[in-house]
């Protein structure tokens, strides 16, 4: 089942560049234990667009057999139609809860009819579940109408503007939310959960989040919610630009003693990440947990 907390997992790489497979299923595990419900795999945090289509195959293939039991969603960020297709039947192979496709990030075409076809021609080799990837601040947006009238799962919405996520759920389609601000609010309008990028560092307390929305316990939700915020605002005051995934990675090999090692070029790793004010984040957010708990 797609709901509540799924990470959108970082991407470990070793020394010589590639995939330390064995980083990421540690950090997979430590996510799980500490409240994920399920995972999304080469995401824009996961660094999709930079890993060819054998490795998130290979890669995937691993973390499937490490966690059986657990939903997984496998991310495809290919730009040409040929190799978004491939990476779709690849996937295929592997018993995934859902396949997200992100549209082609380098057109920003304005209609949406030829989106429209795209998902079409997917649909036609999908197998699993289809997620429409909807971030217009990075990639063509995904009209509410084409996840509605269209036989996929629902959307993620990282756009940012709740009504995008009322206009899927009016059509009877389901919708995980990508930014975090939003959560507590779209979970209330009748969002399942959340795939959310601060949850490779924060994964209890966001975990904590959807089990109180869910629960109708909103103000332990918003309490969770607002110390979620300001983890996210000290990593990015931390890490401008998209160094915020070099940022968690280096914040979560702190938390759970796994090196996640640095990023894949073009992206660079410049600076230390553990501020004074993202350390701050990190203790309110481990009371907080603690006190959940007591």
């Amino acid at each position: 089942m797609i709901q509540d907390l799924f990470v959108p997992s970082v991407t470990p790489f070793g020394d010589d560049g590639s995939i330390d497979v064995d980083a990421l299923i540690a950090h997979c595990d430590w996510l799980l234990s500490s409240g994920a419900s399920g995972l999304m795999l080469f995401g824009t945090t996961g660094e999709g667009s930079s890993l060819s289509v054998a490795e998130k195959v290979t890669t995937a293939k691993a973390v499937v057999a490490a966690f059986p039991d657990v939903a997984v969603i496998a991310s495809v960020m290919e730009n040409a139609l040929p190799d978004i297709a491939d990476a779709v039947r690849a996937f295929n192979e592997l018993p995934l809860a859902a396949t997200l496709v992100l549209p082609p990030s380098y057109l920003r075409e304005s209609q949406s009819d030829g989106l429209r076809e795209l998902f079409e021609l997917i649909l036609e080799v999908c197998e699993h579940p289809l997620i429409a990837y909807h971030i217009p601040g990075l990639a063509p947006a995904v009209a509410a109408s084409i996840v509605v009238d269209l036989p996929m799962w629902g959307a993620k919405d990282s756009g940012g503007d709740i009504t995008y996520t009322d206009a899927v759920l009016a059509g009877g389609k389901p919708v995980m939310v990508g930014a975090e601000p939003l959560l507590l609010a779209s979970m209330q309008h009748g969002a399942s959960g959340g795939i959310c990028g601060v949850g490779n560092v924060a994964p209890a307390l966001i975990a904590e989040v959807c089990r109180a929305a869910r629960d109708g316990r909103i103000d332990d939700a918003q309490r969770a919610l607002d110390v979620v915020v300001r983890l996210q605002r000290a990593v990015i005051d931390a890490a401008p630009d998209m160094e915020w995934i070099a940022a968690f990675k280096a914040i979560a090999g702190s938390l759970h003693g796994t090196d996640l090692g640095s990023v894949r070029l073009p992206l660079k790793s410049r600076r230390n990440y553990l501020t004074p004010e993202v350390l701050a984040a990190l203790e309110e957010a481990a009371n907080l947990g603690m006190a959940e708990e007591s």
